[in-house]
């Protein structure tokens, strides 16, 4: 009877903590759709009035972008001019990232309906445990289900954990994966600048391609990070600073036009990927070293428990 309760109250804790989780981020999914499609319409109509095919943008090229600027010569290219190109990137981003949030949301809504009874089952595993604490011929004591309820709480944190760890793991990898992709970029830009040619031009074009799908990738690894994040904080209630994560790629496309458009270069663009990078591997050193934490606090009760179950027998 003993183990078959732990187990109950492990696995209903468990479905407890999943039906938070997924509130939440159905919560914030829905209205993080909302403000993508808000965004999207801005920039529709800011393309719009630049007499842009806006329906032809679904699949815009960086290469195609770079060979407009080219075009029109780089000293010609005034600011409004770098907005509407920065925005045709961003305005694909957005139209991305609604797509793959409605999907998020359909997968959400599904797992949801699947723990929609844990605080209901939770209410009858108290009843249970009220029974067989007051029973003379069982072991459990309120002592007991306390250390038992804490182990319970501290299992389904581990899992938040590393479901953070694994999101942030994910992230990094993507940030270093367009750091790779820009830097033969740029490494085929400096060869352009001494004469390599068009096939110079059109493999570094390439590379930008090859981050600027990356960089999406980045993006929603990055969102869904953050959303581990704030189930860590919000559950377990520690200190996790980060800020800017969501407009991470709106920022980069901002830079990389500049950059090409200033400079003829993509320096600071890697530089704020490398940023960007940095803070994630920073918050990833400290979630190891807060279920490091979590992981000596089980062990410690479940010597507790296991010294009160010896001394009951």
């Amino acid at each position: 009877m003993f183990t078959d309760l732990n187990k109950d109250l492990e696995e209903i804790k468990e479905r407890q903590w999943k039906k938070r989780k997924y509130e939440e981020h159905l919560t914030r999914a829905k209205n993080y759709l909302q403000e993508e499609k808000r965004k999207a319409e801005t920039l529709k109509s800011q393309l719009m009035k630049e007499k842009k095919d806006v329906d032809k943008l679904e699949r815009v090229s960086l290469s195609n972008i770079f060979y407009t600027i080219i075009g029109k010569k780089l000293e010609k290219l005034d600011k409004e001019q770098q907005e509407v190109l920065a925005a045709e990137l961003k305005y694909e981003e957005a139209l991305e990232t609604m797509k793959e949030v409605e999907e998020e949301i359909a997968v959400l809504s599904s797992q949801l309906e699947s723990v929609r009874h844990a605080d209901r089952d939770y209410q009858l595993l108290l009843i249970e445990k009220e029974k067989l604490i007051h029973d003379e011929a069982s072991i459990w004591s309120d002592q007991l289900y306390e250390l038992s309820d804490k182990q319970a709480d501290l299992k389904a944190s581990l899992k938040e954990y590393q479901e953070a760890i694994v999101a942030g793991n994910s992230t990094s990898l993507a940030l270093s994966t367009a750091l790779t992709s820009l830097d033969k970029a740029r490494n085929w830009s400096t060869w352009d600048m001494i004469g390599g040619g068009m096939i110079s031009t059109a493999i570094k074009h390439g590379h930008i391609d090859d981050a600027k799908n990356y960089v999406h990738q980045a993006q929603t690894r990055l969102r869904l990070f953050q959303e581990e994040l704030k189930d860590v904080i919000n559950h377990d209630h520690i200190d996790l600073q980060f800020s800017g994560m969501l407009t991470f790629a709106d920022y980069f496309f901002d830079g990389l036009i500049v950059d090409w458009v200033v400079h003829g270069k993509i320096t600071d663009s890697i530089k704020q990927v490398e940023s960007t990078k940095a803070t994630v591997d920073r918050l990833l050193r400290q979630l190891l070293e807060q279920q490091n934490k979590r992981e000596i606090e089980l062990k410690q009760i479940e010597i507790e428990r296991k010294q009160i179950l010896e001394t009951a027998k």
